[in-house]
């Protein structure tokens, strides 16, 4: 019986312990692989939101929202550009068509639509960008001479993978070092895989939904927890609108829902499958072939971060040169058709720089895209300040401004600013801190004669500084507006601000959190809170915002081709006006 029992330890039991103690092991190898994968997929998806394109109509678009403080994102002014992320410009385009429905307004429909049959290709070089960053190295590049040539022709589906701060995206090598550097000695890898995807899960979209909540237009199942859901359609009066899955920071998410990249959704997912051998030290001495597994094979998807669209958007101003104009009262009446007998429109974009601060600039006539008739203008004007608030105002703020009057003081200017809780700021203010009637390169200044019902004749000058947006068609500012002068206008009282007021739209030091170190030097860099110099320096609007739109409703002359030097001198020292 003894020497039963020693063989059966020795057969049986002895292997069934070792055999235990190897699946222990491989349970422990397991987990740290698993635990392993998961922190690579988060940094693979960290790495995908730093992914960015240049698009020729909307300028740098990325996942992620980031500041105008990135090397990589310069204008031809050498100053840094802002990066919008996708969710917000379709979050914007949709929320403006909502706006153009409730007011039944024409041109503001029209102008939502041309800008989300725009959007469809801005998608689809965000998901060629996205999935060149995720493919295998020697898959997606075809050598750095012949990538860079193609850099500024997306025909050929080839972009730069850099950040905003210039800074070389590589997503395999990234993953590949990280699961290297925190594997166990007991495991070695074998293989890596990445692709990016989309959730047939529910996935959050970081884009809140529409307030009020009846001027949303969405039905269950398109919206979790007041954003919208992400990866399916939410559609408004027929017309698609697809949302990436985004979040406040990195996360995982289910790999079992994960689905491969495709042409109908943002595939911003990203999952990582990566296979490891175990390097067992009893392989050669369990009998039977008891030995665990050796391989080990694990997956894990994880969702990207967006960062909040927290940069301070465009001052639109309105100006009433004498006493407001009867029948024109409110910006409902602006946009009412009926209000206006039209006589003679015309539309100059700014050419060879600043019109007219810049010595070679000319205004030059031109048609392209110019809405027809003073109502149209307003509307048009409107929707860009607009576009340029991204999701910063309400629908039911929007619609508020339009019902208020204006005041029937000589002179008034209204300065138009978001505010943080979403309601829109009307001041009216003494002095403008932006250059007058200047419009930036590329950019457009319609005048409109028209006449009111009232028979009076104003003439109106339209200036928008943020229509065309970007370094290809936006001008040497890409569509950013015009920093004004002082830098710290908003915290001035000449100018009607303080610090609680500029805090209340996002801007000046409460809100940015910098300081200048000389706010009267148009050149002054910025400064920390407790005033030490910063490697990042911002755009120079991004403390107070800058000029979006001017609008001005006088007897005032048409802009001339060609600069007078005495304008330009009035200008530069302060002393600009308007010709009556």
């Amino acid at each position: 019986m003894l020497l039963v029992i020693l063989a059966c330890t020795c057969l049986i039991v002895v292997p069934l312990l070792m055999l235990a103690a190897q699946g222990g092991l491989y349970a422990v190898d397991r987990d740290r692989a698993k635990g392993a994968v998961e922190a690579a997929a988060l940094l693979a998806a960290n790495d995908l939101s730093r992914v960015l394109i240049n698009d020729p109509e909307f300028g740098f678009v990325s996942l992620s929202n980031f500041p105008p403080n990135g090397e990589g994102t310069l204008a031809c002014d050498g100053e840094p550009l802002p990066v919008t992320g996708i969710n917000t410009l379709i979050g914007t385009v949709r929320q403006l068509a909502v706006l153009g429905h409730e007011l039944q307004n024409k041109t503001i429909s029209e102008l939502a639509e041309d800008d989300r049959e725009s959007l469809q290709s801005t998608v689809d070089s965000l998901n060629s960008a996205l999935s060149q960053a995720v493919a295998s190295h020697d898959r997606s590049l075809k050598g750095e001479a012949q990538q860079n040539s193609q850099i500024d022709n997306p025909q050929h589906g080839v972009h730069k993978l850099e950040d905003h701060h210039g800074q070389k995206i590589d997503i395999e090598k990234d993953v590949a070092d990280f699961l290297k550097s925190h594997l166990p000695a007991s495991l070695t890898l074998d293989s890596i895989e990445i692709e990016n995807g989309w959730l047939s899960a529910a996935a959050r979209s970081s884009i809140p939904t529409p307030v009020p909540q009846n001027y949303a237009h969405v039905e269950k199942g398109q919206a979790v927890d007041k954003e919208y859901r992400a990866f399916v359609d939410v559609p408004l009066f027929d017309k698609t609108y697809t949302f990436a899955g985004l979040g406040k920071s990195s996360a995982l998410v289910s790999a079992a829902h994960f689905s491969p990249a495709d042409d109908n959704h943002i595939n911003s997912i990203v999952r990582v499958k990566a296979t490891f051998s175990r390097n067992s030290q009893f392989k050669q001495v369990l009998p039977f072939g008891l030995d665990a597994p050796g391989k080990i094979e694990i997956a894990a998807a994880a969702q990207p971060y967006s960062m909040d669209d927290s940069g301070p958007a465009g001052v639109m101003t309105m100006r009433f040169c004498g006493s407001s104009v009867t029948g024109m009262h409110t910006w409902r009446d602006l946009l009412d058709q009926s209000n206006f007998r039209d006589r003679m429109t015309m539309t100059y974009q700014a050419l060879g720089g600043d019109y007219p601060l810049d010595p070679l600039a000319k205004m030059r006539p031109s048609r392209l895209d110019s809405a027809e008739g003073t109502a149209e203008q307003f509307a048009e004007h409107l929707y860009f300040w607009l576009r340029n608030g991204h999701l910063r105002p309400q629908i039911g703020s929007i619609i508020e401004m339009l019902n208020q009057r204006f005041q029937s003081r000589p002179n008034d200017l209204y300065a138009y600013e978001f505010k943080n809780d979403g309601s829109i700021s009307r001041r009216s203010i003494a002095k403008s801190p932006f250059p007058p009637g200047v419009t930036s390169e590329s950019q457009v200044s319609t005048t409109v004669e028209t006449c009111t019902n009232a028979g009076i004749n104003p003439i109106i000058i339209f200036r928008n500084n943020v229509k065309r947006l970007g370094t290809r068609s936006g001008g040497k500012h890409a569509g950013q507006p015009i920093a004004g002068n002082p830098l710290n206008w908003c915290e001035i009282s000449e100018y009607g601000g303080d610090d609680f007021i500029a805090g209340a739209v996002h801007k000046g030091r409460l809100a940015t959190g910098l300081t200048l170190a000389n706010p009267f030097d148009a050149n002054s860099s910025f400064r920390g809170a407790d005033g030490k110099t910063i490697c990042l320096q911002p755009r120079k609007s991004y403390y107070s915002g800058g000029l979006a739109v001017d609008i001005e409703i006088g007897g005032l002359v048409q802009p001339n081709e060609k600069i007078e030097a005495s304008t330009i001198s009035l200008i530069k020292n302060g002393r600009g006006g308007y010709t009556r």
